[in-house]
């Protein structure tokens, strides 16, 4: 695997831990201690063959102290699941990217260990299209994927790989283009989509949930156009808009009814600063 092409962990240090022990204390708190986790590892094994199938999820991308817990009530839906490769789709922050930027080899590190892209999907995605190019250079430097990887490292019984996806053009058209073809991907393989996003940006708590939660019902709705339509009327500062519609369209056509809300809370219900401005965080699973 050394021999590979690789991306080393550029953000373990600031928005995790960069030692191994430090981290998995961390994960712990956000799994088992925090008030707003599941406040438990796993579901009993047994039971999750009577699950509902889960064709994907919408998790946060901030620091784990601020988003964390939160993200660890999507990750603990799939715990336990034998899942072979998980699409991961976020935003390309920096705006450095292609259109949308893939990176179609190798293993992305962590202090948890070194996990392999999906070389088959990856190429597959590629091929007979003219908007999913190659870019190492953004994914080196875009947080929103890489802090998705402990938590997957740290919650699965079975090995797996990825598929790292980062969007610069988050319109409509784009982002259906994508889900178009990631449905056609993995219709046939064991494969989930996980979109990094988080919510409204730096403004009142009152203000953020009143507008996430108009806009987290076209979510739940599986209602692209009309999610779409809510950030346009409300002004909506989410930054992986597109990112959600792409996997919005896939998991529509691969089976998914609905999103289920599985938590929300903002920067200030977690720091218990409700008087300055907050990003908010949800998770959602498509079922």
């Amino acid at each position: 695997m050394r021999d590979l092409i690789h991306r080393s962990p550029y953000y373990s240090g600031s928005f995790y831990p960069k030692e191994k022990s430090d981290l998995k204390k961390l994960l712990d708190f956000c799994f088992i201690e925090s008030e707003f986790g599941p406040q438990q590892i796993s579901k009993i094994n047994k039971n999750n063959n009577n699950k509902n199938k889960i064709y994907g999820l919408i998790v946060p991308h901030g620091a784990y102290i601020f988003s964390g817990a939160i993200s660890a009530n999507a990750f603990f839906e799939i715990n336990g699941q034998n899942i072979d490769t998980f699409i991961l789709i976020g935003p390309d922050h920096n705006g450095i990217g292609k259109r949308i930027s893939i990176m179609s080899e190798g293993y992305w590190q962590t202090p948890l260990g070194d996990v392999l892209i999906n070389k088959e999907i990856t190429n597959e995605l590629k091929t007979h299209n003219n908007i999913i190019i190659e870019d190492k250079l953004v994914h080196q430097f875009e947080h929103s994927l890489e802090i998705q990887i402990p938590f997957l490292q740290y919650s699965r019984l079975n090995s797996f790989t990825i598929v790292p996806i980062l969007l610069k053009d988050q319109d409509i058209g784009t982002s259906l283009k994508l889900g178009n073809l990631l449905a056609k991907s993995i219709s046939r393989k064991n494969a989930i989509i996980i979109a990094s996003s988080d919510l409204t940006h730096y403004e009142l708590n009152l203000n953020a949930y009143a507008k996430d939660f108009r806009l987290i019902k076209s979510i739940e709705k599986l209602d692209i156009e009309l999610f779409y339509q809510t950030i346009k009327n409300l002004n909506i500062s989410i930054c992986g808009y597109g990112a959600i519609a792409s996997l919005m369209r896939a998991v529509h056509l691969l089976g998914s009814k609905k999103g289920v809300l599985l938590k929300y809370a903002t920067s200030g219900d977690i720091t218990l600063d409700n008087k300055n401005t907050v990003v908010a965080y949800t998770a959602i699973a498509f079922v």
